[in-house]
């Protein structure tokens, strides 16, 4: 990560300190979610990553079920702190804090998670690790959805 992203996540996580350990509670229906008005090129990147997240997923589940903890670490990293880019970190700032904070949750916990596998934990272990990583997921889709400026 470039210094500049360096620091402004830096900035971020000192902003959101508040929100630390924060989880959303999903609504209950969908028209209660609340909408993240985005332009299109910022909706088609948040998709991008929503979708580099299932692929990290798909090759940490794959991983586990062969007994590959390198596949299982090298899925993980793909959406930690390494997937934040400036158009990520631009993005933050237009968002929801609770929002943002369950972001920047996720990304920590895929890169734990990847920690995790390198030093040999069991599947038990890892798993549990995807299952918060999955529940923030949930959590975020019950909450959110994105929406034209």
């Amino acid at each position: 990560m470039s210094p500049a992203r360096v620091a402004i996540a830096s900035s971020l996580l000192a902003l959101l300190a508040g929100c630390s350990g924060a989880y959303l509670t999903p609504v209950q229906t969908a028209s209660a979610r609340t909408a993240l008005s985005l332009s299109p090129g910022e909706r088609a990147h948040m998709r991008a990553g929503m979708r580099a997240f299932l692929e990290s997923v798909e090759g940490i589940t794959q991983g586990i079920a062969e007994g590959s903890m390198q596949r299982v670490a090298a899925s993980a990293r793909r959406s930690g702190w390494a997937m934040m880019d400036d158009a990520a970190t631009a993005m933050a700032l237009k968002l929801p804090p609770e929002f943002v904070a369950v972001s920047i949750d996720t990304h920590q916990k895929f890169d734990d998670l990847a920690a995790a596998a390198e030093a040999g934990a069991a599947k038990g272990k890892l798993l549990g690790d995807l299952g918060q990583i999955l529940t923030n997921c949930t959590a975020c889709h019950a909450s959110y959805r994105l929406s034209p400026q």
